[in-house]
């Protein structure tokens, strides 16, 4: 996947990644009558209709007077995970060094709410991947896929086409990476972690799927790039310091 010897290129998931919460269960729980979504709803998005569950969570809500700005305000509160806001401080001051991109199965405009947070300069990432969404002539808010089906790894989003897009791209603009870090937690951050390079860096979140899909590679000697497991932000930024 590394394609020069200019720049390290800093990819991130958002949720439980950059913040410490699934967006759209901090949606439902904060803005839902009784503080969660119905039952049927809510095993709809469990067993995979991600998109689909949640069109009908907004729709739900709008219904019961929740507007899109109460949406977007609730997103503003979303949690950062402990020690994120650091790394993403160090990024801004090294510019010359990194790049940064997001790769999210949210939406653009949960993500985007959730990057106003205090200290948190929006600037630092260069390009959001992530699903669609628009509010309407009536003030609803709507989410659809970035994709639709295009890989098993997702059914919304498949970052493991999107990371070499991006790399292709920015080569045409002369700007080439000598190493790729990823920062992920999810099944869906298997995908591009396979096409890394030996001179890669995987870093899966601990307690998370993505580090067992992970092991699981290691083990039949499909995977490449180094894998360091990480907690909390400080260990990502001690990773990121070591490439300066």
């Amino acid at each position: 996947m590394a394609t020069g010897t200019e720049k390290v290129l800093a990819v991130f998931d958002f949720d439980r990644t950059i913040i410490d919460c699934n967006s759209d269960d901090w949606v439902a729980n904060s803005l839902c009558p009784g503080g969660e979504p119905p039952a049927e709803l809510w095993q709809r998005y469990r067993s995979g209709l991600f998109m689909e569950a949640l069109e009908d969570l907004l729709k739900l809500l709008h219904d019961n007077g929740v507007s899109s700005q109460d949406i977007l305000d609730v997103m503003t509160t979303a949690p950062y995970t402990t020690g994120m806001k650091d790394v993403l401080k160090f990024l801004g001051g090294n510019r010359d060094a990194f790049d940064c991109i997001v790769m999210s199965g949210t939406n653009e405009l949960f993500l985007e709410a959730a990057l106003k947070a205090d200290g948190v300069d929006r600037s630092v990432i260069g390009k959001i991947y992530t699903n669609y969404g628009h509010i309407d002539d009536n003030g609803r808010m709507h989410v659809k896929s970035y994709h639709s089906r295009l890989c098993t790894c997702s059914v919304d989003i498949c970052k493991g086409v999107l990371l070499p897009e991006y790399v292709k791209e920015q080569a045409q603009k002369c700007v080439t990476y000598k190493k790729v870090v990823y920062v992920g937690d999810g099944v869906n951050d298997l995908c591009p972690c396979k096409g890394l390079g030996p001179s890669d860096v995987v870093m899966p979140r601990k307690g998370y799927k993505l580090i067992e899909k992970i092991e699981e590679l290691t083990r039949q000697n499909k995977l490449k790039a180094e894998v360091i497991p990480w907690e909390q932000g400080s260990e990502v930024l001690a990773v990121l310091k070591g490439f300066v």
